[in-house]
């Protein structure tokens, strides 16, 4: 298994490759049109053949810290390893996002389970940078990646984690002077692909450049493996043939000296790792030799995605490397995978016309075999869309820089459910009861995956004894999908409610919720709510992470929101203005930090009565980190010449010493900062009319480079 990295090493949409990519014309090559129908001049596949359709199940997502952090500048999935019902995630990102919003603080690594979409929140793996492959033995994930450290102790750009727990593992190889792009495993060996100078093993030996073959228990670089290309490897996969073979994909020409290995080669997974010379790789995106993001296999064929005039998703014989066909977009193409008969390319184009000729939004699907276009057509609502894509027997797995899907908000990982197994949704979460005089007021949030189909209704049943409840009667209320609370006054104040709450699609009702109960009194009336319980604390460098649970009692009206505030010493909080709102359960601070100072926060909960009594004090001691991403904005302006803006990013708990300004991929100026943080604006005059160009702006501190900020584009008239 491989995926690739973040946008930073990759081309971007139509970027030209030079003149080694040809001509832009899309080639096809059918090498059956049995059962096939042609439509706008482009073969497509009967509908009936795909196992999915184009909506994906409402699940779990990732996303920034809180609904007020954005910590994570874009968050973005960028690796996927199914294993067993345990779907792995990595990437840049700082939270699991549940269907209601909520966020619970994870780090680039998170664990969903396939069969109810929710995460794992006891997984307990993290990553202080972007981890961008993963594979398995079973036992462990490893992860490579761009990290420096993981679970709080140093790991240079690859990890072991337990796949259970998230433990970290005693392996302990290490990349030098670059990131781990692709990994794979197979017999006992972890081979690792990537723009590395070396990786050193625990035996003390050091790999070649850009590839390296790696003992999967003890972290001995196997140096007698002598596969060396002249340029990075992007992307592995042990050929599913059986054939002892790895393919390699990424920017190389040459491996171990051999021409023809031109962005694609198959070499032994056994040492000394021999080039196959039988294997010479064709062209991937029409007659062009485009650089190689990611790559999976079938017996027959191995299967490419590439960057380009472009970009496309090619199919090459297994074993000696020919064409077969190839299906080009207008962006780069990410990822590849096989569910079934049907090859699916997620990538970064868009549009009219924008695949094969044919209208495809990011996502898309074509026959294996034949390379013809299939009906499957989501819409991903982003410019840069999947950047990694995984399957299971059932599944098609998506992650990437989205938030929605063919309609449906799933904040950058997306689960397509196979429609033979798409089932009723799980039952509806966090039901709670407040009673109040001649009421009882219910809450839940929605289940944490509806299954595959869209919900329908809630139910509300009602009982007088414990688990009395009759689902085969009438609901005491069938409520809207959008509904999260109704308000019960059919009661007698002095007796005891019990409550469950189901879900229902059209494949059915799911289980009851988990029930409570209530007794409403002649007392009862709406007040503040108690304290948050529970609060904890963690520094992590450049930020501060609060999270807490909801107060023991709502008093009597559900919490609509909690407020968090911060002091320089003990009971010393500003309760004059919070620093933060939210409604979820957690907040990052990276307002203002001091590395080194010590801050105190109390958070406190809020409903329509008004705002709680504060939770218990607790502390932290800033640490010193990078900045964050800062938010760019363009301009043309007279000359002509472009207008930059941007706004001042967290600085990490330590001053801005300067700001360095990116054109093309290419750092264009560095600037020095002053005591205010800035500056915030640069008017670049040398540019060229009818050149469209890319910026980006980061900032440093003495920690560091910040992150990039996202990359806008503009075109000089």
């Amino acid at each position: 298994m491989s995926y690739r990295t973040e946008p930073g090493r990759a081309r971007e949409c139509g970027e030209p490759e030079g003149a080694v990519m040809g001509s832009r014309l899309r080639m096809l090559w059918v090498a059956s049109v049995a059962s096939l129908v042609v439509t706008a001049g482009v073969v497509q596949v009967p509908a009936a053949q795909a196992a999915i359709d184009a909506k994906p199940a409402r699940t779990w997502g990732v996303g920034p810290a809180s609904a007020t952090s954005a910590s994570s500048g874009n968050p973005r999935v960028l690796a996927i390893l199914p294993l067993g019902d345990r779907i792995v995630v990595g990437g840049t990102f700082d939270s699991v996002i549940d269907p209601a919003g909520v966020s619970y603080p994870v780090k680039n690594v998170a664990v969903f389970s396939a069969t109810t979409g929710a995460a794992d929140l006891t997984f307990r793996g993290s990553a202080n940078a972007s981890v961008t492959s993963l594979t398995t033995d079973g036992s462990r994930v490893y992860l490579g990646g761009s990290f420096t450290s993981v679970n709080g102790v140093s790991r240079r750009g690859l990890a072991a984690l337990d796949a259970s727990t998230g433990a970290l593992a005693a392996w302990e190889p290490s990349a030098s002077a670059g990131q781990v792009d692709a990994l794979a495993y197979s017999g006992g060996w972890v081979y690792a692909g990537g723009n590395f100078d070396a990786i050193t093993g625990s035996n003390g030996l050091i790999s070649q450049r850009f590839a390296a073959k790696v003992s999967a228990a003890s972290g001995a670089v196997d140096s007698g493996w002598a596969v060396a290309p002249d340029d990075r490897v992007r992307a592995l996969n042990v050929a599913a043939n059986a054939s002892g073979r790895l393919y390699l994909g990424g920017d190389f020409t040459t491996v171990s000296g051999r021409t023809g290995t031109n962005r694609l080669a198959s070499v032994l997974l056994a040492s000394p790792g021999s080039v196959d010379t039988n294997f010479r790789a064709g062209p991937t995106n029409g007659t062009g030799y485009a650089p190689i993001f990611d790559l999976t296999s079938d017996a027959n064929r191995v299967y490419a995605a590439s960057a380009g005039l472009g970009g496309a998703c090619a199919a090459l014989s297994a074993t000696t490397g020919a064409a077969l066909w190839s299906a080009h977009g207008n962006g780069n193409m990410q990822s590849v995978r096989l569910l079934g008969n049907l090859l699916y390319c997620g990538g970064h184009y868009g549009g009219t016309g924008s695949f094969m000729g044919q209208t495809r939004n990011k996502l898309a699907a074509v026959d294996a075999v034949t390379g013809a276009l299939n009906s499957f057509a989501p819409n991903v609502n982003s410019s840069q869309g999947p950047w990694a894509l995984a399957v299971d027997a059932g599944h098609l797995y998506v992650g990437g820089d989205f938030s929605r899907i063919s309609g449906v908000p799933q904040p950058h990982f997306a689960m397509f459910i196979d429609t033979a197994i798409r089932s009723a949704p799980q039952p509806p979460e966090a039901l709670r009861a407040q009673a109040v005089s001649g009421a009882v007021n219910l809450s839940w949030k929605p289940p944490s995956s509806d299954g595959g189909w869209p919900l329908q209704k809630y139910k509300v049943y009602r009982s007088t004894v414990p688990g009395g409840q009759d689902l085969t009667r009438a609901a005491l209320v069938t409520l809207s999908k959008d509904a999260q609370t109704y308000s019960d006054a059919a009661v007698v104040n002095g007796t005891t409610y019990y409550y469950v709450v189901v879900a229902t699609n059209v494949a059915g009702a799911s289980a009851p919720s988990p029930e409570v109960s209530a007794r409403p009194s002649s007392t009862g009336t709406v007040v503040a709510p108690s304290a948050p319980t529970a609060v904890t604390i963690d520094s992590q460098p450049g930020s501060i992470h609060i999270a807490w649970n909801p107060p023991a009692s709502t008093g009597g009206a559900p919490v609509t929101s909690y407020r968090v505030y911060r002091g320089g010493a003990p009971g010393a909080e500003d309760r004059s203005a919070p620093l933060g709102t939210t409604s979820s359960l957690s907040f990052d601070d990276v307002y203002g930090l001091t590395a080194g100072a010590t801050y105190y926060y109390v958070v406190t909960a809020v409903n329509q009565a008004g705002e709680g009594v504060a939770s218990a004090e607790v502390s932290a001691t800033a640490t010193q980190g990078v900045p964050g991403a800062p938010t760019l904005t363009l301009s043309l302006a007279s000359g002509p010449s472009v207008q930059l803006r941007w706004t001042i990013p967290p600085d990490g708990g330590s001053p801005i010493t300067k700001y360095v300004i990116v054109r093309d991929a290419v750092r264009l100026v560095t600037l020095p900062a002053d005591a205010s943080g800035g500056p915030t604006s640069y008017l670049d005059t040398a540019v060229v009319p009818g050149v469209t160009y890319t910026y980006q702006v980061r900032a440093a501190n003495i920690a560091g480079n910040g992150q990039l900020s996202r990359r806008e584009t503009i075109t000089i008239p």
